[in-house]
């Protein structure tokens, strides 16, 4: 089952200093996209929040993510951010049952998701 780890982080500063977290987190975000069961990876900047930064995770399985948590790229990860003060953070693990473009071969939006259409559509 396909598993999404998504939330955010908030540090003191600014928008600057997540931008500093983030460069300097390359290396840490480049490893765990090797992994395997990884398909996504990514921390951003928050463009209305300062110093709060998003991390958007997808990983193919369960096993896939805790093999991650217990990998040394995730404990070198950990003290990058470390060295940081980290203010605040709120980050999840959702599982995803299935999965569909958003988007119909037409470009635009799908009017139908999972089965479900809205009404009056």
């Amino acid at each position: 089952m396909r598993i999404i780890v998504a939330g955010w982080l908030r540090f003191a500063g600014d928008e600057k200093t997540c931008a500093e977290i983030i460069v300097g987190g390359a290396d840490h975000i480049a490893a765990a996209r090797e992994e395997a069961g990884c398909t996504a990876y990514n921390w951003a900047v928050d463009p209305l929040e300062p110093g709060q930064m998003h991390v958007y995770e997808e990983w193919d399985s369960e096993e896939a993510l805790l093999q991650h948590f217990a990998d040394p790229p995730y404990a070198d990860m950990r003290s990058h951010l470390e060295r940081y003060e980290l203010t605040g953070f709120h980050v999840q693990i959702y599982t995803a049952a299935g999965i569909e473009p958003v988007y119909a071969e037409d470009g635009w939006p799908r009017k139908e998701i999972f089965g479900v259409t809205l009404a009056g559509a």
